[in-house]
Order: C-alpha cells, then structure tokens, then sequence
C-alpha cells in the first residue's frame, strides 16, 4: 500500500522508531516484574535505608555501613520515589530511563564516528536486540547505569577528537566521575582502551600525543574532583576505611584475588557469545569482511579498540560475572552493524526464528506436563531423575501455556517474515519481544517462589509488638523492602540460637536456609525459591533443645547466594 498522506507516512515511521518500540516492549516488565532476590531485593533494601534514616550520605544495610557499592544507584532510586512514591516499578524505571540513554549516546557516538545515520541506527537496533542487554535493560543492578556514564566520557574522548577540548574535558570528567559512583573504579578500565589507544584511530591523537594525554588527564583528574565531592564528607562521616572500601572494595577484592565468582581465564569467551544473541547465531561474514568493515574506518577501529582489550582485560580479572560486560556490548553492537554494511555478510535470521520455535514448544509442553502429572507421570518420573524436586514441578505447573504459545508465534513470524533475513530491526523486535514474554512467563509463574511480602509482613508486625526476632544465617536484607522494615533484623549463627532463644525466650527465629537441623514444626512457612521461609517460636526452639550443643561453624552460616 502507498501512503500518500506526509503526515500519516510520518506517523507510521515514528510508530516505527526505535525508542517508541523499545518501551512499548520493555514497559510491562517494569511494572510486573517483582524484585528478584537476592541481589534486587538487597539493593532495594539499601535505598530503603537511606530513604527511612535520612542519611543519604553513606549506604547502610541493615543498620550496617554497606561497602559493596558507592551511592549514585541508591540516589537515583531515591529520586525516582520522591517523584513516583515507593514502589519496585519506580526504581525500575531508573535503569530503563539508563538503558535509553544508553541506545541514545550510542545512535549519536556512532553518528560523530562515521556520519551515517543508517549505520547509527543499525547498531542501535542491534544492541537492543541483544537479549542480555534487554534482559538487563530494568533490573535493578548498576551495570546499564555504568555503560550509560561509559558512553558520556567516549563522547568526551571524541570531543578530544574534534579539537573540543573544554567539552571534552568536562564529558570525560563526568562520565568517570559518575561511573565511580556508579560501580567504583572498574569505570576508568571501560574507557581506558578507548582513550590510550587513540593514536590507532584518532588522527589527532596521533599529530600531537603530549596534549592528547595530558588533556585527557585532565579529564580523569575531573572525574576524581566529582567523586571526592562525595568522598571527603563520607569519610569525615564513616572514616577513611570505610570510605576505601565502598569505592575499591569491589574492583580491588575482585581483580586481586576474588572473594566471590571465581572464573577460569577462558569463562567469558564462552559466556560472552550467549550474551550477544542472537547476532552470533544469524550474522554470517568471512574474515576477510570482519577485517575490512573494522580497519577500513575510524568507527570500526574505535569499536576494536574500545571492546576487545576491555574484553581481555576483563579476562584476567579473577571475579566473573556476566553483567560486567554490560559496559562494552555497545562497543560490539557498532563491530557488528559494520559488519552487516559488508556485500559479503549474510544474515539468517531464520536461524533464530527457528530456536524460538524450539523453544516455544519446550515451554508448552513442558507447562502442559507439569499441569497434567496423571496423564504425563512418565514425563514428571523424569524430572525427578534430573533433580527437580516438587516445589519446582509445582512453579512450572503454574506457568501459563500461553508464554509458550506467544514464544511460538514470536518464532513463526521470524521464519515467515523475508525482512528478517535482510536488516536488523525485525530480529531485534523479535528478541526483545521474546525477552519481555519470558520475564512476564518468570513473572507469572515464579511470583509465589519470589515474592517475601507476607514473611516480611511477619517480620514488621513481630517488630512493631515488641517481640524479638533474628534470622539464623544472613538474610542479605532480603525482607528490609518487602516489610518496609525500620528496625534492622538481626542475624545469628545457628551456634548462637540456643543461647538467643534463653535470652529471648517469647521471641521468634527465622531463616530461608534449609541445611540447619531443626526438628521443630514452625508456625509460619512460606514457599521461597523452590525451598522455604520458616518462622519458630523461640520457646518451641527450647523444648526441643534445638542447637544446644550445635559447634560452632561460621561457615555453616555462609552464604554465597550474590551476583554482585
């Protein structure tokens, strides 16, 4: 059909534009998705914190000074409450708000880069396509608010490109200044290559490197100026220990020799693949095309040199974790919408139309299984032979067939759809569209296993009586959010309960930990991630002699359940 209306033509390509469809697809999942534990739920409690005491000045967690993150995500979270009220889908909506920024200072670095426009906007649909960055792109985690500030100071380091030297100064201050307190230090690592190599792509770099570096330095010791804004009164507030280990605690601990996430040098080069599906499944180029669309112009060797010695970089760290790659994916998003411009490349987007197919049928059929045990109990003998255990069964029963059936129709438009084997934008709706399915699929049948509101109900109302109450193990303030608790819950080892319960005998024992030998019925249970929330009495706890001569492990109260 021909549209000869200007306007109505503009309408339709503004229906098409890439931010319009981007929050139409991500919006439900901001306000369906309850806060995941434990990492979300921990975060939330953090911005509680702040938001019930009034400090804003240093992050607490249950009452304690929390040195695992600086404060800029919790700010944020607190400013988007004090505008929308106190709500999980309020403090989502500041990571969606940072994941567009990020598609927007990608669309334009790309643009200062090469001057296209049908370049900048393919690497924008190919990014938001990526379904790790859409499965990110709300959480309530600071890695999208880390690649949005990233993006700010290579805008900075381009500026330094174009001779704009005061701007370029100031976007580079504020880009690293924010990223630090954003995730700490790890955000001068995103843009050093970038910057340190810029006499392979930028010309001006290379006519005079003693003014390129010495006005980039300027531009770090920027960044510095603003986070020791913050720093200096927090540590008159909480002193320079502790003021150290909120900003080096996560990259020093984890690049030196990691307390958590311990990897193998080559993790990431298996993982790093699955993140960027699912571009490495249907873009199909020789080497010899990769080679050219990179070395053949400024934007292509930027992308190089900004992404891949960041990726090894990353390697040789010795805590992994997917998410920190967030950061340099729009650098590979650029790479790979080069790529595409190759005569030579070719796209399969089929390829992926049929996974989806694949697993829309997996996930009908597995839903359809586990709501029919009589009629499909050889199927469900099977899940038991695999390990999954009956709260699990029970969790996929409650899925709806209708995510396996939208998964389904999702991957038949891709195999039918010729645009999908042509550009990018039919895959990346297609991706996203998956994603948003599949965390509302999560959503719908996990909430139950997900959601602590009535255990943190218990909690609050225990609390506002009088009554004691403690959880055996750390709870990583799981229920501080959900109760809008005001008083921290203590947390004792199970060494400690028999001694805690003489002390506290009409008080209450909790825990979601279930390797603890307690032959003691509770008089509160709540189902939580295929295992329990439980709640005693501590005079049943005594009856029962319960921990009394219990040695006494900390390591049995350690818990590594954290994807920080």
């Amino acid at each position: 059909m021909i549209i000869s209306n200007p306007t109505a033509a503009k309408i339709l390509a503004g229906l098409a534009d890439w931010r319009l469809i981007w929050l139409v697809l991500l919006l439900p999942i901001v306000f369906m998705l309850p806060a995941l534990p434990i990492d979300e739920t921990r975060y939330l409690a953090v911005a509680w914190e702040m938001h019930s005491s009034g400090n804003y000045l240093v992050p607490h967690l249950n009452g304690a000074i929390y040195s695992e993150k600086p404060p800029l995500l919790f700010w944020l979270i607190n400013l988007s409450w004090s505008v929308f009220g106190i709500h999980v889908w309020s403090a989502r909506v500041i990571t969606l708000l940072g994941s567009l920024a990020s598609l927007f200072l990608l669309n334009r670095l790309v643009l200062r880069l090469s001057g296209s426009p049908t370049l900048a906007v393919r690497a924008v649909w190919i990014l938001l396509g990526m379904v790790y960055f859409a499965t990110f792109s709300s959480a309530i985690m600071f890695d999208v608010l880390l690649a949005t500030c990233v993006l700010i100071a290579l805008h900075g380091v381009l500026d330094l490109d174009h001779a704009r030297h005061r701007r370029g100064v100031a976007l580079i201050a504020l880009g690293i200044g924010l990223g630090i307190l954003a995730k700490g230090p790890v955000a001068i690592l995103d843009v050093a290559f970038a910057f340190a190599l810029a006499p392979f792509w930028s010309i001006a770099a290379r006519a005079n490197l003693l003014r390129w570096y010495a006005v980039g330095l300027l531009g770090l010791l920027g960044g510095l100026l603003i986070t020791l804004a913050w720093v200096i009164p927090a540590t008159l507030n909480i002193g320079v220990q502790n003021a150290q280990a909120i900003l080096l605690h996560q990259t020093v601990g984890r690049v030196a020799n990691s307390f958590a996430h311990q990897r193998p040098l080559w993790w990431y080069a298996m993982v790093f693949p699955l993140m960027l599906l699912p571009w490495p499944l249907v873009l199909r180029a020789p080497f010899a095309a990769w080679r050219a669309a990179i070395s053949a112009s400024q934007a292509g060797r930027f992308a190089l040199l900004w992404s891949v010695p960041t990726f090894i970089a990353f390697c040789f760290v010795s805590g992994k974790q997917p998410h920190y790659l967030l950061p340099i994916m729009p650098g590979v998003a650029l790479i790979l919408a080069l790529v595409f411009e190759s005569p030579a490349a070719r796209v399969r987007g089929r390829l992926f139309g049929a996974l989806l197919l694949i697993l829309g049928i997996a996930l009908l059929t597995l839903a359809l299984t586990a709501a029919n045990p009589a009629q499909f109990a050889s199927a469900l003998s099977l899940f038991n032979r695999l390990g999954i255990n009956s709260s699990e069964v029970d969790a996929v029963a409650g899925l709806w067939p209708l995510w396996g059936v939208c998964i389904l129709l999702i991957g038949g438009f891709l195999l039918l759809r010729r645009s999908a084997d042509r550009e990018p934008r039919t895959l990346a709706i297609c991706a996203s569209a998956a994603v948003l399915a599949l965390m509302l699929a999560q959503s719908q049948a996990l909430r139950k296993e997900l959601d602590v509101t009535d255990a943190a109900a218990q909690i609050r109302a225990a609390q506002d009586r009088g009554q004691p109450i403690a959880n055996i193990g750390w709870h990583h303030g799981l229920f501080e959010f959900a109760g809008r608790l005001t008083t921290p819950l203590p947390s004792i080892t199970f060494a400690q309960v028999h001694e805690w319960c003489i002390a506290h005998p009409d008080g209450l024992l909790m825990t979601f930990n279930g390797k603890y030998p307690i032959p003691v019925a509770p008089f509160y249970v709540q189902d939580y991630r295929f295992g329990h929330i439980w709640i005693w009495r501590a005079s049943d706890m005594l009856a029962a002699h319960v921990a009394e001569k219990a040695p006494a492990n900390p390591m049995d109260d350690k818990d590594d359940d954290d994807t920080q």
